[in-house]
């Protein structure tokens, strides 16, 4: 039933480590018992499913193509937290398209990894239909997007365009910005939008600002600059869900 994970295997496996051999293999890998369980709700079959306990195992109903069994060494190099935990799967990058466009956001040069993950995160928590990443967004596959998304990556749809794409979107598009803009809660929701969640060192840029047909503002009474993009997108994200 188990395969023991040769050392040339594992040296494979911790090149999805990096961006380029993801993409070059259209595969990723993530860990933790919580975070593939999540993908496991989510009819997620894992490509291999990587253990160190095979007791554990007995106690768990995934669908995996193949399961190995790593040592501790071999766990900590295809993983990539400083304590890993003795579970770690294989999943097949699918993109999944958007279809529905009734609510969807767009990501302006969202970087961080963390942040990205806890916008697709809330997004899902609120049904919303899809998210559009512009080009210099952090990687969605990003193993910190992903558990910081608790995989919803992979469940919720998304796709990556240029700014210029929103010149073809039939629906009304809302900038997030505090500047020339009305409070978000005196702000009622159309029919259908496109939320605006600029980077977080620079805002959303000039040129999808000209698009936009409202800006809105999140208020700050308190003495701070700004708010974290990820708590930003996540008021505005909740203010505009159906109610």
């Amino acid at each position: 039933m188990f395969n023991e994970l040769t050392n040339n295997h594992a040296k494979e496996l911790a090149k999805l480590q990096q961006k380029k051999y993801r993409i070059l293999h259209k595969k990723t890998i993530v860990e933790g018992i919580r975070l593939i369980d999540q993908l496991n709700d989510y009819g997620i079959i894992f490509d291999e499913l990587i253990i160190s306990d095979p007791e554990q195992f007995d106690s768990l109903q995934y669908s995996a193509k193949q399961i190995s069994i790593a040592n501790e060494d071999q766990m900590k190099k295809i993983t990539d937290t400083k304590t890993p935990q003795n579970i770690a799967a294989v999943i097949d990058i699918i993109p999944v398209p958007i279809k529905q466009t009734q609510f969807l956001l767009y990501l302006d040069g969202i970087s961080d990894p963390g942040n990205l993950g806890a916008i697709f995160r809330t997004a899902t928590a609120a049904g919303v239909s899809g998210i559009i990443l512009s080009p210099d967004c952090c990687e969605i596959y990003n193993p910190k997007v992903i558990r910081a998304s608790l995989g919803s990556v992979f469940h919720l749809p998304s796709e990556t365009h240029e700014h210029n794409w929103l010149k073809s979107i039939k629906t009304t598009i809302i900038a997030t910005t505090l500047e020339d803009s009305t409070n978000i809660f005196k702000f009622e929701r159309p029919a259908s939008l496109m939320l605006v969640i600029g980077s977080e060192a620079f805002g959303i840029r000039k040129e999808i600002l000209q698009l936009a047909d409202h800006k809105v503002k999140i208020p700050i009474p308190g003495n701070i600059e700004s708010i974290n993009a990820a708590v930003a997108a996540g008021i505005a994200i909740y203010h505009f869900i159906d109610k």
